[in-house]
C-alpha cells in the first residue's frame, strides 16, 4: 500500500523528531547548514571564477578561503575590494548566509549556557561524593541537624553533606546561608528531587553514602491523616534505599515516623534502620524533666556532638574479668554508665560486681573519643564514709498539664507509669471538645490509679489563676500548640510563663514563702532560650533542637538509640538528680568525685556527675552541672546539692 503523504511531509515528520531530541540535534543541523552553505558558495565562486577570471584571485584555494572568511566574518568582505562585479555580489551574499548561520550559532550555545546555569540551579546534576551524609528531606529541622554533623566532623579534614528534597535548591541555599555561618571543614550540597525517586537518590550516590536521615514532610500540626501521608513518603524512600542497595549492606539509616505499626514495618525492612517518634521521645523527656529539676540541663549536654557524647569502647586486652566496681575507676575523664552484649543489648547500671565477657563494649559517656583512656591501675579511690539508713519515699505527687496536644495521652501515660498510686494530674484547656473527653474517659480507664481531671478555663485571667493557685502543684508542664509557625508557638508560650512568674512573685511576697512548684515548658526555636530563662523557668525542652541532635548522632552511631530507648523506659534505670543527703551523713563537706562514684557504687547506682545548686543560676558554669569530672576533682557539697546518678528509681 502506497504512502498518502508526499515526500515534503515525510521529511518535515522527519526533521521534527530529530529537532526535538535537544540541544545535540540543533547543533548538528546548524553545523550541518554552515557546511552546505559554505561548499555551496564555493561552488558558485569556483564557477564563477572560470566563467568570469578575476586577476585579483590567485588560484582556486584563493576561492575557498575568501568564503570561509565572509561566511564566518563580516569585515572579511574587504577582501573583495579589487575583485570583479560577481565575486563581489557573491562575497555579499556570503556575509549575509553568515550572518545569519553564525548568530544562530552563538544564540545557540548562549541559550546552551544559561539552560547548563539553570539546571545547576535547579540542582539536577550527579553528585560525585563517596562516604557522605545524605539528609532527604528538608525543613527547620535540617539547620540544626546540619550543626551537629557540622560539630561531629569538626575534627576531620573534609566532610560533606547532601540533601535531597523536593524544595527548589536555590530556596534551600539561600535558608543555609542565612542561618548556617560557620561550616568548618563541611561542605554542604543541595540538590532538588524526589527523595523517594531511585533516579534521584542514584544523583546524589546515595548507594554510597555513610548514612542517610529520613525527614518527615508533616509536622505535629498536620492532622491525622496528613502525618499518614508523610510516614507513607517516609516509608517509599527506605523502600527505594534497599532496592537501590540491593544485596549490599544498608548505611545507617535515621527515619522519622509517627505510626508505631509504620515503625516496626521500617525496622523489619533492614538491621541498620532506626526510626523515631519525636513524640514519643519528647513526652518522656518532658514527665523526667519535670520530675527531677536540673535534668533538662544534664540531657541537652548528653544529645548532640556539643558536650559529652555516648561512646562503646573496649580495651584491646579486654576486661579482664575485673568487676563493673573496678573498671569505674580506671577511667579518669570519661566514665562507664553500663555494657553492649555481644548480641546487641543494652545493659545500664549493671551491680558493682558485674563482670563483662572480653567481647562486650563498655557504654562510656566522654567529652571526646581523645578522653577515653583505660588505665591499667585505678585512677583514684574513694573513701568510706558513713551512709545515712533512710531511703527518700516514692511521694505521692501533684501534677498540672496547661494545653493539649498530641503529645499529651503520651504524657500523661508517662506520668502513670512513674508516679506512685493515688497522685493526681490536672489538665487545664481553654476548650473542652468532644475529642479531648473520649482522650481523658479512656486515660481514665486505663489507669485507675492515679486521679486524672481535667479543667477548661482562661489564664489569662487573674481570677482563674487565683483559683487554680499553681503553687499547690510539684510541678507544672506548658505544651506548645501545635503549629506551623514556631515563633507564633513560641510567643504564646512565653506569653503564658510570664503570667505564671508574676503570679508567684506576688504569691511569694504576700505569704512570704518561694514557691517550690517547678516549671517545664517546650520551645520550638533555640534562639528563644535566653527570653525563656528570663521568665525564671530553669528546665525548658527545646523539642525541635533535641530530636535534631538525637538524628544527628543516632545516624553517625546506630546503638546510641537503644541506649536512649533504656534511658526514656520506666523499666530499668534512669537519670535522677538525688540530693546529696542520701550518701553522705555529714554535710556540708569537701568530696572527690571518685568518692561520689563510690557512694552511687553502695547504693546499686552509678555516678556520673554533680549538681551545685548555688551555680544553677550560672550560665557560664552549666547552671550547676558538672558531667564527668576528673576522679581526683573536689568539690564542697552541701545537703542542696545532688548527685547526678543512673538509678532504678528516685528513692
Amino acid at each position: 500500500m502506497k504512502s498518502k503523504h508526499s515526500f515534503l511531509e515525510k521529511f518535515r515528520y522527519h526533521f521534527d523528531n530529530f529537532m526535538s531530541r535537544g540541544g545535540g540535534s540543533v547543533f548538528i543541523a546548524l553545523i550541518t547548514l554552515f557546511l552546505i552553505a559554505f561548499v555551496l558558495l564555493s561552488i558558485v565562486r569556483v564557477l564563477g571564477g572560470l566563467l568570469f577570471p578575476d586577476e585579483s584571485v590567485q588560484g582556486q584555494g584563493e576561492f575557498l578561503w575568501r568564503v570561509f572568511l565572509q561566511i564566518s566574518d563580516a569585515g572579511a568582505v574587504a577582501e573583495d575590494g579589487e575583485a570583479n562585479w560577481y565575486n563581489k555580489t557573491t562575497g555579499i551574499l556570503t556575509v549575509f548566509l553568515g550572518l545569519v548561520l553564525f548568530s544562530s550559532l552563538v544564540a545557540f550555545i548562549t541559550s546552551q549556557f544559561d539552560q547548563k546555569i539553570q539546571d545547576l540551579r535547579k540542582g539536577k546534576s550527579d553528585v560525585l561524593e563517596s562516604d557522605h551524609t545524605i539528609i532527604l528531606g528538608f525543613g527547620v529541622r535540617v539547620v540544626e541537624i546540619i550543626k551537629e554533623l557540622i560539630e561531629a566532623n569538626s575534627s576531620e579534614k573534609r566532610a560533606v553533606v547532601v540533601i535531597l528534597s523536593e524544595e527548589d535548591k536555590e530556596v534551600m541555599d539561600d535558608f543555609l546561608a542565612e542561618n548556617l555561618e560557620d561550616r568548618k571543614t563541611t561542605k554542604v550540597i543541595t540538590r532538588s528531587g524526589t527523595p523517594s525517586s531511585l533516579h534521584s537518590l542514584r544523583k546524589v550516590n546515595a548507594g554510597e553514602a555513610k548514612s542517610v536521615l529520613v525527614l518527615n514532610s508533616s509536622g505535629d500540626e498536620d492532622s491525622k491523616e496528613g502525618r499518614s501521608i508523610g510516614d507513607a513518603k517516609v516509608l517509599k524512600s527506605l523502600m527505594a534505599l534497599v532496592a537501590l542497595g540491593h544485596d549490599k549492606e544498608l548505611p545507617p539509616i535515621v527515619a522519622e515516623l509517627y505510626s508505631e505499626e509504620n515503625r516496626q514495618i521500617a525496622q523489619e525492612l533492614s538491621g541498620t534502620i532506626q526510626v523515631m517518634d519525636e513524640r514519643n521521645i519528647l513526652a518522656k523527656l518532658l514527665v523526667q524533666t519535670s520530675r527531677t529539676s536540673g535534668l533538662a540541663v544534664v540531657y541537652s549536654n548528653l544529645v548532640g556532638f556539643e558536650g559529652d557524647e555516648i561512646y562503646f569502647f573496649k580495651p584491646a586486652t579486654g576486661w579482664n574479668g575485673k568487676n563493673f566496681k573496678e573498671i569505674s575507676f580506671r577511667f579518669n575523664e570519661s566514665v562507664p554508665l553500663g555494657f553492649r552484649k555481644e548480641d546487641g543489648d543494652i545493659l545500664l547500671n549493671p551491680s558493682a560486681d558485674y563482670v563483662p565477657g572480653d567481647k562486650e563494649d563498655a557504654v562510656l559517656l566522654a567529652e571526646d573519643d581523645s578522653k577515653i583512656r583505660y588505665l591499667e591501675s585505678a585512677v583514684a579511690f574513694p573513701k568510706e564514709y558513713q551512709q545515712p539508713k533512710k531511703k527518700r519515699s516514692n511521694p505521692i505527687d501533684k501534677q498540672l498539664i496547661v494545653g493539649w496536644n498530641s503529645k499529651s495521652p503520651l504524657i500523661v501515660e508517662e506520668y502513670a507509669k512513674f508516679v506512685a498510686p493515688g497522685s493526681t494530674i490536672d489538665v487545664l484547656v481553654k476548650q473542652i471538645d468532644d475529642e479531648f473527653k473520649a482522650a481523658i474517659i479512656k486515660l481514665k480507664k486505663k489507669y485507675p490509679k492515679i486521679v486524672l481531671r481535667s479543667f477548661q478555663a482562661d489564664l489569662s485571667q487573674e481570677s482563674v489563676m487565683k483559683r487554680l493557685a499553681p503553687e499547690s502543684y510539684d510541678s507544672v508542664i506548658f505544651l506548645a500548640e501545635e503549629k506551623e509557625n514556631i515563633e507564633e508557638v513560641d510567643a504564646q508560650t512565653i506569653s503564658l510563663l510570664l503570667r505564671f512568674r508574676q503570679y508567684f512573685k506576688r504569691y511569694a511576697f504576700k505569704s512570704g514563702n518561694q514557691p517550690r512548684t517547678q516549671l517545664i515548658t517546650e520551645i520550638m526555636n533555640s534562639e528563644n532560650t535566653e527570653i525563656v530563662l528570663e521568665t525564671g523557668v530553669k528546665d525548658f525542652l527545646i523539642s525541635n533542637q533535641f530530636v535534631s541532635k538525637m538524628m544527628a548522632q543516632v545516624s553517625q552511631e546506630p546503638d546510641v538509640m537503644r541506649v536512649y530507648e533504656n534511658l526514656f523506659s520506666p523499666e530499668g534505670s534512669e537519670i535522677y538528680l538525688k540530693p546529696a543527703s542520701l550518701y553522705f551523713e555529714t554535710l556540708p563537706q569537701t568530696f572527690t568525685f571518685a568518692d561520689c562514684v563510690g557512694a552511687a557504687l553502695k547504693r546499686s547506682e552509678t555516678c556520673f556527675g554533680i549538681r551545685i545548686a548555688s551555680e544553677e543560676k550560672e550560665e557560664e558554669k552549666g547552671y550547676g552541672v558538672h558531667l564527668i569530672p576528673p576522679k581526683a576533682n573536689q568539690f564542697t557539697i552541701h545537703p542542696e546539692d545532688s548527685l547526678i546518678v543512673l538509678a532504678e528509681d528516685q528513692t
